[in-house]
């Protein structure tokens, strides 16, 4: 009994993983600019993500626009975004096929086949991990100024 409730304890994290996946994936803070100026009046935060830029000023406006064109974009942009897909498609197969191989579902057949099914969707998982990391690593490398040329 310990080894169902462990099993679907994993599956819950996966699923939160899978939703941080895709959260990841749409959302437009990959790189953040705060813009102060003179004074605060004037304050502009931009972001910008895979599918969109967005712009927020301190008076609240908020406004974005989507990046429609995928051959007018950086090599590394587009990557990302490979990357990003692909592994939300292998975040999601994962938990289709981690479902049948549960001990707590009767989907599956026999016990070898669904240890089989675990072991696929495992791997499903840990794909979806790499290309989550890779996309993190082909965006280019910023560095702060040093305290000594400022």
């Amino acid at each position: 009994m310990a080894s169902a409730s462990l099993q679907f304890f994993a599956f819950i994290l996966a699923l939160f993983g899978v939703f941080g996946d895709i959260a990841a994936t749409l959302l437009p803070h990959w790189k953040v600019n705060a813009d102060v100026g003179s004074n605060i009046i004037t304050a502009i935060t931009q972001m910008q993500g895979l599918w969109m830029d967005c712009t927020w000023y301190s008076t609240g406006m908020f406004s974005c626009t989507l990046k429609y064109s995928i051959l007018s974009l950086p090599v590394y942009i587009q990557a990302a975004r490979t990357t990003m897909v692909l592994s939300c498609i292998l975040s999601a197969f994962g938990i289709c096929i981690t479902t049948v191989g549960m001990k707590c579902t009767k989907l599956g057949g026999d016990t070898d086949s669904k240890n089989n099914a675990c072991f696929a969707g495992g791997i499903c998982f840990i794909l979806a991990g790499i290309f989550g990391l890779e996309a993190g690593s082909t965006l280019p490398k910023f560095r702060m100024p040093n305290s000594e040329s400022i």
